[in-house]
């Protein structure tokens, strides 16, 4: 928490934080420096004086030892009142026995029965020196000495309370410092930011922020600026771009939509060109056809064999000119027609195909299977509806089993793809050299009269009004053995 509230802070605070931080992590160390070292010094000091004011009252102890005066041994010890960090004193004989003492009044320690060690030793709270009493290079007693710590203590805590007070006063004095010294750098960095915020939400980048010092915060600022520039240039570059692209997108506007009137118009041409013709060219056909029928039954009984023959040919092949024109007229309006795209429920419209086609199909003893419900799709109802018409003609006209039948049904080769729908026979089948023939406009693999005849065009209708609905058609087949015709429809399925 501490660590992001420092992350998240105006860098005005961060940089006092860092010099108040700065300065007190070095006053503290110095202070701890200067207490111990202050506090080792006055030990030691402490340590000498009470360790020559033994030595002195043992020199000065000599001659009552060694005339056994314990009065003035008393008398030398009494001298220590003087000294007020003396809490006990004491004259110890040759053999250890005690021979004189002092006691501070108001203080009651524990004078050693017997004397220790000569050196000095600090316990809880004394200094405790015990001392030889010598006489010609002999020893002749001991000279015991108990300073209380008070001393040490008091300095001690005057110490910390001037370090204290120290401390407050160069924190105080350094924060004072650092809130005025910290706009040398942040007020650079706040001004570069402003200029930063000001270019972001007005998106003008002809603003440019203010160089005030040659240091490396000023070269971050001509670096910004620098940057600025490049970008304006940029943006120039890129506005006068977007200008030309978009007089280029209004001319390709208006040459698409001249093209489009053109081709419109050009196609309403082509429809009424079409019909023309097909009228046009119907009319002599038709004419042809009746003269045709008319010499058939007006004068049969004067034709011979022959010429009959010749005459229903003529009949015959004008009946199929006019089918052929139909055909072409038909897949010519195929691909200039808009479709009606909607949903459609592909099971009502095979329906209706097989229905429309019931007596053909009865009469030529196809059974037709739908093995399950098929889905619905979004499509032109009546294209689709040429697709199965057409494709169940063909299956049952190439069939020459004796049981024949047609499958209707789809597949779903993957999630989220369009289903494929196909329509499978049991007929005569395809050799695989002739499956893209098949899709040609007016293309037989047999005979003009062989299997119910035709125009050749059904196939390419079929493939056309699928390629319009952005799907595909395929055709898998095993000569003798029957046909499949595979195909989608892309303009987007819906599931019933």
């Amino acid at each position: 928490m501490p660590l992001r509230f420092l992350r998240d802070a105006p860098i005005r605070l961060k940089l006092v934080l860092l010099v108040l931080l700065a300065t007190g992590g070095a006053l503290v160390v110095a202070s701890i420096v200067l207490i111990i070292f202050d506090f080792v010094r006055f030990k030691s000091d402490m340590e000498k004086d009470v360790t020559a004011l033994a030595e002195i009252v043992a020199r000065n102890s000599t001659a009552a030892l060694s005339f056994n005066d314990e009065q003035a041994a008393a008398e030398t010890l009494s001298g220590l009142q003087a000294v007020t960090s003396i809490e006990a004193a004491a004259v110890y004989g040759r053999q250890g026995e005690l021979f004189a003492r002092f006691v501070r009044p108001g203080s009651a320690p524990a004078i050693p029965l017997r004397p220790g060690e000569d050196k000095a030793t600090f316990t809880e709270d004394a200094l405790v020196v015990f001392r030889q009493v010598v006489l010609k290079g002999e020893r002749i007693g001991t000279v015991y000495l108990r300073n209380d710590l008070r001393e040490m203590v008091g300095h001690i805590k005057l110490q910390a309370v001037t370090v204290g007070a120290v401390f407050l006063l160069s924190g105080v004095t350094a924060l004072l410092l650092s809130s005025g010294l910290q706009r040398v750098i942040s007020q650079p960095i706040l001004h570069l930011a402003d200029t930063a915020r000001s270019v972001s939400d007005r998106k003008d980048y002809s603003i440019r922020a203010e160089v005030r010092s040659g240091d490396e915060l000023g070269r971050l600022v001509e670096a910004f600026n620098e940057m600025l520039m490049q970008i304006q240039e940029r943006d120039s570059e890129l506005q006068r771009a977007k200008g030309e692209l978009e007089r280029r997108v209004q001319e390709r506007t208006l040459e698409l939509e001249r093209r489009n009137e053109e081709l419109h118009q050009s196609n309403k041409e082509l429809d009424d060109f079409a019909y023309i013709a097909s009228h046009d060219l119907k009319e002599p056909l038709r004419g042809i056809h009746n003269f045709s029928t008319f010499l058939l039954e007006d004068y049969a009984d004067k034709l011979d064999e022959d010429g009959s023959a010749k005459l229903e040919t003529l009949t015959r092949l004008t009946r199929r000119m006019e089918t052929l024109i139909d055909s072409l007229l038909h897949f010519s309006r195929l691909g200039r027609v808009d479709l009606a795209i909607d949903r459609v429920g592909l099971n009502g419209i095979v329906a209706e195909v097989v229905d429309s086609l019931g007596i053909n199909l009865k009469e030529a003893g196809v059974e037709v299977r739908v093995p399950r419900p098929l889905p619905a799709v979004r499509a032109d109802r009546a294209r689709v509806g040429e697709i199965f018409h057409n494709l169940i003609i063909n299956a049952m006209k190439y069939n020459d089993k004796a049981e024949k039948w047609i499958e209707i049904g789809y597949q779903e080769d993957r999630q989220g793809a369009p289903p494929v729908f196909y329509v499978r026979d049991n007929g005569i089948g395809i050799p695989e050299k002739h499956f893209d023939a098949v899709f040609r406009i007016f293309k037989r693999l047999h005979g003009r009269d062989k299997f119910g005849g035709g125009t050749g065009a059904g196939l390419t209708i079929v493939k056309k009004i699928v390629e319009r609905h952005n799907g595909r058609i395929w055709v898998e087949s095993a000569h003798g053995l029957g046909t499949t015709f595979y195909f989608t429809l892309e303009r987007g399925d819906e599931r019933k």
